[in-house]
C-alpha cells in the first residue's frame, strides 16, 4: 500500500505508458472521426471548386547537321553550345514571336455552375478584332445570343458597366473597339444558353505585348541529357488541347529560328564579301586600262620585258603582304565601326567576319566574353528595373570590355600599319636598287603597273573564292535542332488528382487525429488510477470506487437503492479496511475531504454513512461545508437549520438532527450560509458539538469543505479517527497529491488515508486493484455493472448504445 520511494511529480508526462494512451485516445475518438469528416468534405470541395492542370512536354536535339563541312571546313563557325540555345528559347523576344502563332490574342470561354472553361479551338463562334483603347484588354466581354441576327455584348470598362446591341458576322464600331463576331454554330450557342443563362459565353482580349510574360510563368526549358544535348520543353495550363500546341509550337519555332539566324549570319558575311568585290572591281579595272595603256605608248610585249627575276619576286611578295594586312586592317576597322554605333552589336556575324584572320583566336574570345555579358544583362532585365545596381553593373563591366576590345583593335590595326609602311620602304629600296641597276625607266614603271594589277587580281580572286565557300556553306546548312518527341494532347490532368488528394487529406487527417492524441497523452495531467497515484504518495489507499457511466442524480444515497451493486461491495471492502487504521473501541470520527468540489466527497460520505448504518452501527452525518453545503439535497430536505445555527446557538444540537430513510442513520443539514464559516468551525461550541454526537453515534462523518480552498475542515481533519481524502480519477490533477503529502508530513495527519473515486475499470488492472476494492470487477465477464446495475440486467444493448459507451 506504500511506496518506498516517490516519483517527483510533473506536469507532462515524461514515462511511456501504452495502456493510459489508448485510455485516451478512446476518450478523444471523436476528435480523428470530425477530422476524416472535415478532410474528406473539404477533399471534394477542392476537387469540384479547381480547375485541372494538365502537363505537355516536347522533346528536340541540337545536332547542328552542317553538310557544307564534308566541302570547307568554315561551315563551322555557326556552331554554338546547348546553353546559349537554351537561354534564347526562354527569352520573351523569342516566346514572343513563337506563341504569335497560335490563336491567343483572344480567349473564349464558357461560364459554369461552378468553374469557367476555355474553348480553345473549339469556340462556336470567333471575333475579329481592332483595339481602339488599350485598356479594353484583360476585361471579360459576355455575349448574348438574341437571335441569329443579333448580339447583346455586355462588359465593365473603366467602372462603368456597358451594353451594346451589335449584328453578327457584321463589321460594328464600339467607343473601345471595332468587332466582327462570327458564329458557326449557332444550335450549341442556343443549347448551352437555355441550360446555363444567357450571358454563358465571354471572350477576353489578351495583350500581345505582354503575352510571352504571361505564358512564361508556366514554360519550364531545361535540359535533359547534356551528352545527347536534348532539351525538354514542359508547360502546365488548364486547358489541354492549349497546353499541347503551346510546346509544340515553340519546338517546331525554335528550329525555323535558328535557320533563320544562321542565314542571316551567312548572307552578313557575303555582303560584306560582295561589298569588297565591287570595290576591288572598279581598282582591278583602272590598274588593267593603265597597263594596256602604257604597253601601247611604250610599245612593250611580252618579249621585250626583261626583269630582274629575283628582285622583282621579292617585291611581289611584299605587295601581296600589304594586301593581306590592308584586308586584315579592314576586318578591324569593321569590328571598331560595328562596337561604336550598335549597342547591341552581332557577336556572331563579328566572329564569322574574322574567320581566317590571323588574330581571330584573340578577338573572338573578347567578342564572347562580351556576348555572356550582354546576355546576362538581357535574361537579368526579365527580372528587375533598368536602374538597379545589378544592371547598371553589369553596363559597368559591358563598357570595360568594349573599351579594352577597342583599345585592342586599336593597337592591331597601328601594328598592321607599322608593317604595311615597312614593306612599302623595303619595296622602294628594292624599285631604286632594280632603276639603277636597269637604266630602263620605262620598264620599272610597267613592272610597277603590272605588280600592282596582279596584287588586285590576286585579291580579287580571293574574295571571289571566299564567296563561293560560304555561298557552299549557307546552302549545306540545317536547323541544329530535331524534334525528337512532340507533345500530344494529355488525356488526364496531372492536378489534382482524386485518388492522391483523398489520401493526402486522410493521411492528413489521421496524423492530426494522432496529434491531438499525443499532446492530450503528453499534457495529461490528471491521475488515471490506482497505479498512478501509488507512485507519488505513502499515503495507504483504502478503497477504489468504480466510475459509473451513466448521469446520475446528485450526492444520492445510492446504497440505499443498489445495496448489492458495485459501488456497495467498494464501500463495505473500504468500510473493512478502516478497521485497520483504527480497531479500538469507542465512537469514531471520520472526517472526509478533498482539494477541489466535484471529487465525490459528499456522495462518498453520506454512502458509507450508509453502508456503516447497514451493519447496525448508529451514524450521523455533518454537513461542515458551509459555503456550498450539499448534504441536505442527498436527504431532499430543506437547509433550514443546521451547523451554522448550532455554532451561533440560534438552535439547539436535537432540534437539528434529522432522521433518514436507513434506519440508524441520522443527519445534520449545514444550514443557512454564514458570514464566518471558519470563525464558527474554531469556536468551542464545535467540540462539544462533536463529543455530544460521539456520545450518541457509533460514527460521526464530517463533510468538510475542500482543503484546496479553504482551511475550515483542518480542526476536524486533525481530529478525526479516520481522516479520508478523495480524489478524482481522471479528474483531480496529479498535483493535488501533494496536499496529501502535505498533511501527513507538515499538518501531522499520520491516519489520514486515500479513497480513490470514479476509475475507469476499462483502464485499471483488475489483479492490482481487486485489494483494494472487493467486488471491483464483479460480475459476469466481459460485462460492466454500474452504481445502479443489477447483477442479472445484462441484457445485449444496441449498436449505438455501445458506440456511445464505447466513446466515454
Amino acid at each position: 500500500m506504500t511506496n518506498p520511494s516517490l516519483k517527483k511529480i510533473s506536469t507532462i508526462n515524461d514515462e511511456i505508458d501504452i495502456k493510459l494512451f489508448l485510455y485516451i485516445a478512446k476518450k478523444n475518438i471523436l476528435f480523428p472521426i470530425i477530422f476524416i469528416l472535415i478532410a474528406v468534405a473539404g477533399a471534394w470541395i477542392y476537387l469540384r471548386y479547381t480547375p485541372p492542370v494538365f502537363q505537355t512536354s516536347a522533346i528536340i536535339q541540337m545536332e547542328g547537321q552542317f553538310q557544307a563541312t564534308r566541302i570547307l571546313p568554315t561551315a563551322g563557325i555557326y556552331e554554338e553550345d546547348i546553353a546559349r540555345q537554351l537561354e534564347l528559347m526562354r527569352s520573351d523576344v523569342f516566346l514572343q514571336r513563337a506563341l504569335s502563332r497560335l490563336p491567343l490574342d483572344v480567349s473564349y470561354f464558357s461560364k459554369g455552375r461552378v468553374l469557367n472553361h476555355e474553348l480553345y479551338r473549339n469556340s462556336p463562334f470567333t471575333v475579329d478584332i481592332i483595339v481602339k483603347d488599350p485598356s479594353i484588354y484583360g476585361i471579360p466581354v459576355y455575349l448574348d445570343f438574341v437571335s441569329q441576327e443579333n448580339i447583346i455584348i455586355s462588359f465593365t470598362h473603366r467602372g462603368q458597366s456597358k451594353k451594346y446591341e451589335i449584328h453578327v458576322n457584321g463589321p460594328n464600331s464600339l467607343p473601345e473597339m471595332d468587332i466582327i463576331i462570327n458564329v458557326h454554330n449557332f444550335n450549341m450557342i442556343r443549347e448551352e444558353q437555355s441550360l446555363f443563362s444567357r450571358n454563358h459565353f465571354f471572350f477576353v482580349l489578351n495583350n500581345p505585348e505582354t503575352l510571352a510574360s504571361v505564358y512564361s510563368r508556366d514554360i519550364k526549358i531545361n535540359v535533359l541529357n547534356p551528352a545527347a544535348k536534348t532539351i525538354q520543353i514542359n508547360y502546365q495550363g488548364t486547358n489541354a488541347a492549349k497546353a499541347s500546341d503551346i510546346v509544340n509550337i515553340i519546338a517546331e519555332e525554335f528550329g525555323m529560328y535558328d535557320l533563320e539566324k544562321k542565314t542571316e549570319s551567312a548572307n552578313n558575311i557575303l555582303a560584306f564579301i560582295d561589298q569588297q568585290l565591287s570595290l576591288l572591281g572598279s581598282t582591278l579595272t583602272t590598274a588593267e586600262i593603265e597597263l594596256e595603256n602604257f604597253r601601247k605608248e611604250h610599245g612593250i610585249d611580252d618579249v621585250t620585258i626583261t626583269p630582274l627575276p629575283m628582285l622583282q619576286t621579292r617585291i611581289a611578295d611584299f605587295e601581296n603582304q600589304i594586301v593581306m594586312l590592308q584586308l586584315e586592317k579592314s576586318i578591324f576597322s569593321e569590328i571598331e565601326k560595328s562596337l561604336q554605333f550598335e549597342d547591341e552589336a552581332d557577336i556572331f556575324r563579328l566572329i564569322a567576319i574574322l574567320s581566317g584572320s590571323e588574330f581571330r583566336g584573340n578577338i573572338s574570345g573578347m567578342l564572347r566574353t562580351l556576348q555572356d555579358q550582354l546576355l546576362d544583362r538581357e535574361r537579368l532585365l526579365y527580372e528587375v528595373t533598368a536602374e538597379s545596381r545589378q544592371i547598371e553593373a553589369l553596363n559597368y563591366q559591358i563598357e570595360i570590355q568594349k573599351r579594352i576590345l577597342a583599345e585592342s583593335i586599336s593597337t592591331l590595326k597601328a601594328n598592321l600599319q607599322n608593317r604595311i609602311n615597312e614593306l612599302r620602304g623595303k619595296i622602294v629600296d628594292y624599285e631604286s636598287y632594280f632603276l639603277n641597276q636597269t637604266g630602263q625607266y620605262s620598264l620599272v614603271e610597267y613592272s610597277m603597273l603590272q605588280r600592282v594589277y596582279s596584287i588586285n587580281e590576286r585579291f580579287y580572286n580571293q574574295l571571289v573564292e571566299k564567296k563561293a565557300e560560304y555561298s557552299i556553306s549557307k546552302a549545306g546548312y540545317v536547323s541544329e535542332s530535331v524534334i525528337l518527341e512532340r507533345s500530344r494532347t494529355p488525356g488526364r490532368p496531372i492536378s489534382p488528382i482524386p485518388r492522391m488528394v483523398y489520401v493526402s487529406s486522410l493521411l492528413a487527417a489521421i496524423v492530426l487525429g494522432l496529434g491531438v492524441f499525443l499532446l492530450k497523452y503528453l499534457f495529461y495531467n490528471e491521475i488515471p488510477s490506482l497505479h498512478d497515484l501509488l507512485k507519488y504518495t505513502h499515503a495507504p489507499v483504502i478503497g477504489v470506487l468504480p466510475r459509473y457511466k451513466s448521469d446520475i442524480p446528485p450526492n444520492q444515497l445510492l446504497v440505499l437503492k443498489k445495496p448489492k451493486s458495485l459501488i456497495a461491495e467498494a464501500l463495505r471492502a473500504i468500510r473493512t479496511n478502516l478497521q485497520f487504521i483504527d480497531n479500538t473501541p469507542g465512537s469514531k470520527l471520520v472526517a472526509v475531504t478533498s482539494t477541489i468540489s466535484g471529487e465525490g466527497k459528499t456522495f462518498f460520505a453520506m454512502n458509507l454513512a450508509g453502508i456503516l448504518a447497514f451493519s447496525d452501527k448508529k451514524v450521523v452525518v455533518i454537513d461542515l461545508d458551509m459555503r456550498m453545503p450539499k448534504i441536505h439535497k442527498g436527504f431532499n430536505v430543506e437547509n433550514v437549520k443546521g451547523v451554522s445555527t448550532i455554532l451561533s446557538k440560534i438552535d439547539e444540537i436535537e432540534d437539528c438532527i434529522q432522521p433518514s430513510k436507513v434506519k440508524n442513520l441520522d443527519f445534520i443539514t449545514a444550514g443557512p450560509p454564514p458570514p464566518n464559516p471558519s470563525e464558527l468551525i474554531l469556536k468551542a461550541e464545535m467540540d462539544e458539538l462533536i463529543q455530544y454526537l460521539k456520545s450518541k453515534y457509533d460514527y460521526v462523518i464530517v463533510d468538510n469543505p475542500p482543503v484546496g480552498i479553504v482551511t475550515d475542515g483542518m480542526k476536524s481533519i486533525l481530529m478525526a479517527d479516520y481522516p479520508v481524502y478523495i480524489l478524482k480519477a481522471n479528474y483531480s490533477k496529479r498535483m493535488f497529491i501533494q496536499n496529501i503529502n502535505r498533511l501527513m508530513t507538515e499538518n501531522k495527519v499520520s491516519r489520514l488515508s486515500v479513497v480513490l473515486n470514479a476509475v475507469d475499470r476499462e483502464y485499471s488492472s483488475y489483479g492490482y486493484e481487486k485489494g483494494y476494492s472487493y467486488g471491483y470487477f464483479y460480475g459476469k465477464h466481459g460485462e460492466e455493472l454500474g452504481y445502479y446495475d443489477d447483477p442479472h440486467s445484462t441484457e445485449r444493448k444496441s449498436f449505438w448504445w455501445r458506440l456511445i459507451k464505447f466513446r466515454k
